[in-house]
């Protein structure tokens, strides 16, 4: 299965540092900007692709240690795309390694949430054979081992 893997920018954006610690080819990697138009347009770019069949997007929220959400709806106002990937196995992967998930209908009002719902409407406006999860993990200093976390292996 080809996927991409998003992280927003930021020195200390620990989306970021996760991103930078997974070994996977960096032609799967997209490095997001903190700019709401700008972070849209490339993940927008990249979906014209049509080579990836997965996006799994991160993002750093403030959580409590060791605390990951896994977001199922990108909202916008009174409207909302919900994500069709089964995220089951991602759960169980990251719960045994010793993290809580929790399953989140709410990814903020900001960055996240904003990519997450553009990124699933266009995904779905534009029939593209591809699914889209987003997951918040927690700043830096409460994340036990991320080394652990970004080796986290699943069958999608």
């Amino acid at each position: 299965m080809k996927i991409l893997y998003t992280a927003f920018n930021g020195q200390d954006n620990s989306s970021k540092i996760l991103l930078d610690k997974m070994s996977v080819d960096n032609v799967n990697k997209l490095y997001l900007r903190n700019s709401f138009e700008t972070s849209v347009k490339q993940l927008i770019d990249k979906l014209k692709l049509k080579k990836y069949e997965l996006v799994i997007s991160f993002g750093q929220a403030p959580l409590e240690k060791d605390i990951i959400k896994i977001e199922i709806l990108g909202k916008k106002d009174d409207n909302f795309y919900k994500t069709d990937f089964n995220y089951s196995k991602i759960k169980e992967n990251i719960e045994k390694i010793g993290f809580k998930v929790y399953i989140s209908k709410d990814a903020g009002n900001f960055l996240c949430n904003n990519l997450y719902y553009k990124g699933l409407k266009y995904i779905k406006e534009n029939n593209i054979n591809c699914k889209m999860i987003f997951i918040h993990i927690p700043k830096i200093e409460n994340i036990s081992d991320i080394d652990l976390l970004a080796n986290v292996k699943s069958n999608y």
